[in-house]
């Protein structure tokens, strides 16, 4: 009886051991497969970019952990929208700041941070447009709302860098905006090739 006792206890004692085991390997496996994941469309997506988005693509993708619960291209493009909303609405608070608190150069740079908001508010509905057509997988009215969206950055940008010598207090933020949304159209882009 003694030894039935032993042997029940080690059996159950082998049997935590095995499913603490199997959950620890699931869990590895599926962390690389969303790391595969990611590397694998963000490695796609660079071949026609710039050399830093390969890196700048990983980061944005895996800071989200929403990236870990994605299974393919059009969960990584969903995630990397939703990045993107919350990177321009970011941007557009920066902006509306210095707008209220009157940290602008001169009425000129007042005008075109005025503007900017304007491509910011555009944008912003342009990537909520962009996340309906996600999930009605309509591939071409997504490309076109998600540049539709990336040209609040650079526009925003070039009203700047004109011949009106003003300099742009957001221009790294734009930059970083136009990066951010990059990720999901070179996502939906290769699906397109």
């Amino acid at each position: 009886m003694f030894c039935y006792v032993i042997r029940k206890k080690k059996t159950m004692k082998f049997l935590i051991y095995l499913v603490v085991f199997v959950l620890l390997f699931n869990g590895l496996t599926a962390n690389r497969v969303e790391n595969s994941l990611v590397q694998k469309y963000c490695n796609q997506s660079s071949q026609y970019g710039e050399r830093h988005f390969y890196k700048f693509c990983i980061a944005s993708l895996e800071e989200n952990v929403e990236s870990r619960k994605a299974r393919n291209v059009d969960d990584l493009t969903l995630i990397g929208t939703n990045n993107a909303l919350s990177n321009l609405t970011n941007v557009k608070r920066i902006v509306e700041k210095i707008l209220n608190e009157r940290k602008y150069k001169s009425k000129l740079s007042k005008k075109l941070l005025q503007n900017c908001l304007k491509l910011y508010s555009e944008g912003y509905e342009a990537l909520t447009s962009a996340l309906k057509y996600i999930k009605m997988h309509d591939l071409l009215k997504l490309s076109f709302r998600l540049k539709k969206a990336k040209e609040a950055a650079s526009i925003c940008e070039m009203g700047f860098n004109g011949d009106n010598q003003q300099i742009s207090p957001v221009m790294k933020e734009n930059e970083v905006l136009f990066d951010v949304i990059n990720i999901p159209y070179m996502f939906n882009f290769n699906r397109h090739r």
